[in-house]
């Protein structure tokens, strides 16, 4: 054989590995990028609601208290922080889009049967893969928690002076409450995502599919944002901290619920307002997320 056909011979086998690397990555992106921008169009349009709650759960304030805190502070402090949550809520939707169908495939591709529990299973992990972005959420409470508003100039600069003064361990104040907190969302939203819809008359437009993704995501995600509320409560509370002990999850339990007069209904200072703003997030990016994947794939088969 010549050392040409050699040559030929032995880079074949290669580009068909790069080939079917290549095309994998591309069915796998839809979700990925599907969540993406989904979260990015729920993020511009509602952060400043989303501050006004953060503030409710940390001071216990009323709305009116809330509002005034805000307004008092100005238009440049009402957005100060955006580009975090920007990035990190981003990245995190992609990811429990986009991890949740790959683990789900992973776990199809190795049995014939497709069991009951592949979707939870894959869920759980997405819920767990999302907390890599732990750092970026810590920042953000930060960056919100008004005491630092003079200390802490930006993002950067909370990041540069958590690991200077405190290590890398204060990035990941609050890890296990985001762990419980993402698994149990994820398991819940995608056992329920579909049959919420279902509920609901059937679709014969693709503005009525808009209306009803809209609906059955906003209704699913504001139940899922209400029932873990008082974890969100706890993890703000845990991470509007720097420095410190870094105590478990049921010592921060049992200080708060004592330090609000041993009242349950203490932990759902601020929920009515994070019931209606769950409820429009979790619709824009429910029925977003539709159309930007419902696009990508469309784009892929007419590439393919």
């Amino acid at each position: 054989m010549s050392y040409e056909k050699e040559q030929r011979a032995y880079f074949v086998p290669m580009t068909s590995r790069r080939q079917k690397v290549f095309y994998r990555l591309k069915q796998r992106s839809p979700e990925y990028a599907a969540g993406f921008f989904s979260s990015a169009t729920n993020i511009l349009l509602t952060y400043p609601v989303n501050k006004l709650i953060f503030r409710q759960q940390i001071y216990r304030l009323q709305t009116v208290q809330a509002f005034q805190q805000l307004k008092d502070e100005g238009f440049l402090i009402l957005y100060r922080g955006m580009a975090l949550p920007l990035l990190q809520k981003t990245f995190s939707l992609s990811i429990m889009f986009g991890a949740n169908a790959h683990y789900l495939h992973i776990l199809r591709s190795s049995s014939k049967n497709d069991h009951w529990f592949y979707q939870p299973i894959a869920s759980a992990l997405a819920g767990a893969t999302e907390a890599v972005l732990t750092p970026l959420e810590r920042t953000q409470v930060l960056l919100q928690t008004p005491k630092y508003n003079n200390s802490i100039r930006n993002g950067l600069h909370a990041f540069i002076l958590m690991y200077k003064h405190y290590g890398i361990i204060e990035y990941y104040r609050g890890i296990t409450l985001i762990l419980i907190r993402n698994s149990v969302s994820n398991i819940i939203f995608f056992a329920c995502r579909k049959p919420v819809k279902d509920m609901l008359p059937t679709a014969s437009t693709n503005l009525q599919h808009s209306m009803y993704d809209f609906l059955s995501g906003g209704l699913l995600g504001a139940f899922l944002s209400t029932f873990t509320y008082p974890i969100n409560v706890l993890k703000n509370i845990q991470q509007s901290e720097l420095g410190g002990r870094h105590d478990r999850p049921l010592q921060i339990l049992r200080y708060v619920y004592e330090q609000r007069g041993n009242s349950i209904k203490e932990f759902y200072i601020g929920a009515k307002w994070n019931f209606i703003r769950s409820l429009v997030s979790w619709g824009i990016i429910n029925s977003t997320y539709e159309y930007y994947l419902t696009t990508l794939q469309k784009a892929i088969l007419d590439d393919d």
